[in-house]
């Protein structure tokens, strides 16, 4: 898979917004916090892979995540194809992208 370039967001106070790839060295940059923003999930049922929010906006859907630690979030988006769900997550989670924090 051909993966567009990683843009990262670094604020005043050292907080990085952004989504990357496995590819960032982070012991290399320092001790990192990290937060979700989605996740990649398959669905036996469809026979399809979802993107998920991470947190819900439901509350008690992140009751439910954070007691079960299984993601509850909503789909917004599904596809038969692994990648072409990862490709979708990138352009909607990345700086500036529809999805981004």
């Amino acid at each position: 898979m051909n993966q567009p370039p990683i843009k990262l967001h670094v604020t005043t106070d050292g907080t990085v917004r952004g989504l990357w790839s496995d590819a960032v060295d982070w012991p290399a940059v320092g001790p990192a916090r990290v937060r979700r923003a989605s996740h990649v999930e398959y669905c036996r049922h469809r026979q399809e892979w979802y993107v998920q929010r991470a947190r819900p906006r439901c509350r008690w859907r992140r009751l439910l995540q954070r007691i079960l630690r299984h993601p509850f979030g909503e789909v917004l988006y599904r596809s038969p194809s692994r990648e072409d769900a990862l490709a979708w997550e990138h352009v909607h989670f990345a700086q500036g992208g529809p999805g981004s924090m």
